[in-house]
């Protein structure tokens, strides 16, 4: 599965000549293998760069599983460069050839779908997954002690026990202890995944019972809930978790923006348009970048520094260095801030941050 040192390999190549990069889906589900094969070679006649084709195509061609849901891949041979990887996400179909491999794609994927735990609970038992770019395991179950129902006008007999008040402090108490025992597994569980989002599934008063006994540490992360039975499959599971996901980030990425854009008006933590976010990045004040899906623009980089801007310049302001014309300076400033460790969200159809100027951050100060 990618991960975070997968990501830092590609932020950290540099190609001699050009990189190719490909994102192909490949989802089973929508279109079978020839109708891909035939929309790969179509997009890569737009490319000149021949024996990363072919290294491209002999992938496809012979050793690609054709069962996941999406490909990316990275190829430049002059430097005997080869990188795949596989998705069981569909992926947006798009090529492209230049010095670094194209990541923004990529970093919208792992931003989404990365490091999500669905709890389904109930007052007996509780199913753990972990949700990692669109895959899913259920990997715990937690099963308490049963929880029999009181009937009306009678019910079962407890030894031991009298009178309906004392029967319903028992299942009372039989459904704390399950709780007790599901939220420390959860703990447990969340702590080993590296969870950074929860979701949590079943009925409204089991939900909140959970959201309220877990620790405000865990409570912090969970961004989504839904009414979901115990018996769910796996698929039932993970289309409404890919939905939840999905959903979710749209809600966050939207906050993020208006929070940018209020930051800017007001001259504070906050910067909106290309010029502004760009000068933020090279101090190393930005904290969340946010930036269209699609926009991109040509300017400039300092040979020296690396500053990125889209003025005509005819010295660095900043080291006296001489600039290179760049053609996706975007692009560019979406992987100078993952190497500062900062934050990269890839907004969606979102209107104000288009009238913003299609980027904005949120700055450390």
């Amino acid at each position: 599965m990618f991960s975070e040192k997968d990501l830092q390999v590609l932020l950290d190549f540099s190609a001699e000549g050009q990189v190719l990069s490909v994102y192909l889906n490949t989802d089973p589900t929508t279109l079978n293998t020839e109708a891909a094969k035939l929309r790969l070679r179509n997009m890569l006649k737009t490319i000149d760069l021949p024996e990363d084709i072919q290294a491209v195509e002999d992938y496809v061609n012979f050793e690609y599983d054709w069962a996941a849901r999406g490909v990316v891949i990275f190829s430049n041979q002059k430097r005997n460069f080869f990188q795949e990887y596989q998705f069981e996400l569909p992926v947006p179909d798009q090529v492209f050839a230049g010095e670094r491999p194209l990541l923004r794609p990529l970093v919208n994927i792992m931003d989404t779908f990365m490091g999500w735990s669905v709890v389904l609970i109930d007052k007996q038992s509780a199913h753990l997954f972990s949700f990692d770019l669109g895959e899913m395991d259920a990997l715990k179950t937690v099963d308490g002690d049963e929880v029999k129902q009181q009937k009306r006008g009678g019910g079962h007999a407890i030894p031991g026990l009298k009178g309906g008040s004392t029967l319903s402090a028992n299942i009372e108490n039989i459904i704390d202890r399950n709780f007790k025992e599901v939220i420390e597994m959860a703990e447990s569980f969340f702590m080993h995944h590296h969870t950074r989002r929860i979701m949590i599934g079943g009925t409204d008063d089991n939900i909140a019972r959970f959201m309220t006994e877990l620790p405000k540490s865990w409570q912090s992360l969970i961004v989504g809930e839904f009414p979901m039975s115990m018996t769910a499959s796996r698929d039932e599971v993970l289309d409404k978790a890919t939905e939840e996901a999905l959903k979710t980030q749209k809600e966050v990425t939207g906050k993020l923006v208006e929070r940018a854009i209020t930051l800017a008006a007001k001259g504070s933590t906050g910067v909106i348009g290309l010029i502004d976010t760009l000068n933020a990045i090279h101090e190393g004040r930005v904290k969340t970048l946010l930036v269209s899906e699609e926009f991109e623009q040509e300017g400039y980089r300092c040979k020296g520094c690396g500053y990125l801007t889209t003025q005509v310049l005819e010295k660095c302001p900043f080291c006296s260095g001489e600039f290179g014309k760049i053609d996706t300076a975007v692009e560019m400033a979406v992987q100078e801030t993952l190497r500062k460790s900062a934050e990269v969200k890839v907004v969606q159809d979102n209107q104000q941050l288009k009238e913003a100027g299609q980027i904005a951050a949120l700055l450390r100060y």
